[in-house]
């Protein structure tokens, strides 16, 4: 298995939903930080780094009610050939859906995490990424 699939970017935090806020307050600042996770998830694709995007299953009524617009990705990210979408519905994206096997029958060891600042699933994630044994960082960017 070549080292470059022994790596994923976890794209947490990705749907409609999570930039709504943001975009209704300040577009150009939401603009800019979409920019920055489009080249990051463009980077990791051109690195051979399998990109998952993690989309969260919320209750009635939330920001991420399954089928509902903020529960879709947002339209800066489409899922492409080599990638995975997962559907996850805890804070710790490792709980209670198949984000380990599917990291496992890749060959995956090493993750890093996008995911909004002072997001909960970021840090939730990252602690049940280790639990399972694998390397987590933060993937490098130039800013949020």
């Amino acid at each position: 298995m070549s080292d470059q699939i022994a790596q994923a970017l976890l794209v947490l935090d990705a749907q409609r939903g999570d930039h709504q806020a943001l975009e209704d307050a300040d577009p150009r600042a939401a603009d800019a930080r979409l920019g920055i996770w489009r080249r990051a998830v463009t980077q990791a694709r051109a690195g051979g780094v399998l990109v998952v995007f993690l989309q969260r299953d919320g209750a009635v009524g939330s920001d991420h009610e399954p089928l509902t617009r903020g529960w879709t990705l947002h339209p800066d990210f489409r899922v492409e050939e080599r990638d995975v979408l997962l559907r996850v519905e805890n804070d710790d994206a490792f709980t209670g859906s198949p984000l380990i096997l599917e990291l496992r029958s890749r060959g995956v060891s090493r993750l890093s995490v996008l995911a909004l600042p002072g997001s909960a699933a970021e840090e939730a994630t990252q602690q049940g990424a280790q639990q399972a044994g694998f390397a987590v960082s933060r993937w490098p960017e130039e800013g949020q």
